[in-house]
């Protein structure tokens, strides 16, 4: 008996001891579980709060943006009512709207509604669902409504990106477009001034050449009687040339006019530039210093764009100690590391868009022009 009831003694020590082993082992998966919880909840609450909560549209009784450009041809007349065309009828202005809501899931219910796997009836109990007898994980309240409702922002959120990149193509062809157009006018209008300035020669000379024919007239007074004929022609020839001087004095104001409209359309179009319209050129006075300054961590080949994360040196250079300048829309060189080709190991160029606020993160268009291959995680982005 006293052994059968050591040998039992020594079977419960053993289990008792095993126990406590895998008592300690849980304790430390479920504290594994618990942080990992932790931090998927905090970096999804992170994410939620650069997701706008609802699309950008146009606020009541606000009316689409309307910029009429004239179409007609230059002529030597002015026209009452020129043709005209609406460069803004189909241009989604609504997008341009800033600082949108968006979605936040700080809130303490928020914060619970996160952790909350299953979904609870009204007694606290979890639902069970009546169809397959398992316990129901979806609806009101649960995790995965939160996660669906992001997930749904997100899609929406890119496809009011992609909108938006279509928007700035066809700005960036329609300025195109009117610098050419500008600088054509700025050639017609160098043709009409060196045409201008030849014909004020020809007033000086015709000028010249009346006071010259005066001259002759008040010295040779004594032999008007006897050269009336003469007389009567050179006041004929005066006469002409009155005329001729007054058409060219014309011809001066209306070329003067022509460039001062010129010099009005040229400073209208730069003062468009200088504020960073769409499409417009890279600013001439920002600096920055040669060397690597991110690298790669997205890329899509197809809609040639790359999300890059930059050092914090690089940021403070592009937008300032405090981050509070503008981001410069630059163009920025892409190698990769061991690349052996005809180019050596560079891809591409990139233009910088559109910074992440609050992170490192910049997107950029893939300058095709530039590309040698595809653009990939890992490559290292320098100036």
């Amino acid at each position: 008996m006293s052994t059968l009831l050591r040998v039992l003694v020594i079977v419960i020590t053993v289990l008792s001891a095993a126990s406590l082993y895998f008592a300690f082992d849980n304790f430390n998966k479920r504290q594994i579980l618990l942080g990992r919880n932790a931090a998927l909840v905090k970096q999804v609450g992170q994410i939620a709060q650069t997701i706008e909560k609802e699309d950008a549209k146009l606020a009541d009784g606000e009316s689409a943006l309307e910029l009429l450009k004239d179409t007609s041809p230059v002529a030597d007349r002015v026209l009452p009512n020129p043709e005209k065309e609406d460069l803004l009828e189909t241009y989604p202005c609504w997008l341009e709207t800033q600082n949108l809501p968006t979605l936040s899931f700080a809130s303490d219910d928020k914060q619970i509604q996160l952790m909350t796997y299953y979904a609870i009836d009204e007694e606290g109990k979890i639902k069970v669902s009546p169809v397959n007898g398992q316990k129901v994980t979806t609806g009101p309240g649960t995790m995965q409504e939160l996660l669906d409702l992001l997930g749904t922002r997100a899609i929406a959120q890119q496809a009011t990106l992609n909108k938006t990149r279509a928007g700035m193509s066809k700005l960036r062809t329609q300025l195109t477009d009117s610098v050419e157009e500008i600088n054509q006018l700025k050639l017609d209008g160098r043709v009409a001034l060196k045409d201008l300035t030849e014909r004020k020669e020809e007033i000086v000379e015709l000028n010249a050449s009346l006071e010259k024919e005066k001259a002759t007239v008040a010295k040779q007074t004594g032999e008007i009687r006897d050269l009336k004929g003469t007389v009567s022609d050179l006041e004929d020839q005066v006469e002409t040339l009155g005329a001729e001087k007054a058409g060219l004095t014309d011809d001066l104001a209306k070329s003067y006019e022509m460039n001062e409209a010129l010099k009005e359309e040229i400073r209208k179009m730069r003062q468009g530039v200088d504020r960073g319209v769409p499409g417009g050129e890279i600013l001439s006075s920002f600096e920055m210093s040669a060397g690597d300054k991110g690298k790669v961590i997205e890329a899509n080949d197809e809609f040639k764009f790359a999300i890059i994360e930059f050092s914090n040196d690089a940021m403070r250079e592009m937008l300032g100690e405090e981050r509070e300048n503008a981001l410069p829309q630059v163009n920025m060189n892409v190698r990769r590391t061991g690349r052996q080709s005809a180019t050596g190991d560079f891809v591409t160029r990139v233009k910088l868009r559109q910074p992440v606020r609050g992170k490192n993160i910049v997107v950029a268009d893939i300058l095709s022009d530039w590309q040698q291959s595809p653009v990939e995680k890992g490559d290292v982005v320098f100036f």
